[in-house]
């Protein structure tokens, strides 16, 4: 009898143990206090999260707020992410997406595998991949997109390299202008010097023709018996060298920058406007 109690008992916590473990983990991926996003997306999004971060053992979480309380969005972010218990392991692996809508900031705080997973290349390949939608407020799909390119990082970073400078995502430089920039500054360029050129030459034209009438016969303007040449000669004065030192362009040695929490903890991250 005291066997088949011991056995009843030791299923019952088998069976429960996971669940218990779930309900003290299960803390919401998804926090929307700006409300930038309809019932049907916040559902949609919070699942998506959940499965993700279930399946990397990785939390992927978003949060979206309306002002950031005095603190910088670096220190919010990352105070966030300690303080409500995200993470998976014992060094608390995964990233948070902080949206303020105050000052229009986006900010991703790294932890844990999060820091080798997301590099600072990483960080800023997600901001231009994400940016575009915050700016046109498709804040469900900017949110889509964060989560799914995290999950190619985590991925990446797993089988052996992660993205970073020297394995970059599909030639991605984040610090080259995009092709449509470039266009821009050479138009603006081309408009400046056109009519830079054209104010030059009115401006030297009438000069020139308030001053004196054109004479094609240069005779006229030399003075009988005045010019009297026997001899001639160059004497060098003095030259002038104009050094210019060329800049090489430094390659980053990659990888993450790491802070520290005001919980202690060690946080990679990076973010910017929108």
């Amino acid at each position: 009898m005291k066997k088949i109690i011991s056995l009843i008992i030791v299923f019952v916590l088998l069976v429960t143990l996971p669940v218990l473990v779930f309900a003290d983990s299960d803390k919401p991926l998804l926090v929307d206090e700006a409300q930038l996003l309809s019932t049907g997306e916040f559902a949609s999004l919070s699942e998506k999260l959940e499965n993700m971060s279930y399946e990397l053992n990785f939390d992927i979480v978003v949060v979206t707020v309306n002002g950031l309380d005095g603190k910088s969005v670096q220190d919010y972010a990352d105070d966030y992410y300690d303080y409500n218990g995200y993470g998976f392991g014992n060094t608390y692996d995964g990233c948070l997406l902080l949206i303020s809508m105050e000052d229009r900031d986006w900010y991703i705080s790294t932890t844990g595998y999060g820091i080798t997973a997301i590099t600072d290349y990483g960080i800023s390949y997600l901001g231009d991949e994400i940016v575009p939608y915050l700016s046109d407020g498709d804040y469900y799909d900017a949110f889509l997109t964060f989560a799914n390119t995290v999950e190619d990082l985590v991925v990446q970073a797993r089988s052996g390299e992660a993205y970073d400078v020297d394995n970059t995502i599909d030639g991605y430089n984040p610090n080259e202008r995009t092709t449509g920039d470039k266009i821009k500054t050479v138009a603006i360029c081309v408009v400046a010097a056109l009519v830079i050129s054209l104010i030059i030459s009115l401006v030297i034209r009438n000069s020139y023709v308030k001053a004196v009438r054109f004479n094609p016969d240069a005779r006229d303007y030399l003075v009988p018996g005045s010019l009297n040449m026997t001899n001639s000669y160059d004497n060098f004065l003095y030259s002038t060298v104009t050094k210019v030192k060329i800049q090489s362009e430094s390659s980053s040695s990659g990888g993450s920058s790491v802070h520290t929490s005001s919980s202690g903890s060690s946080h990679g991250g990076g973010g910017g406007k929108f």
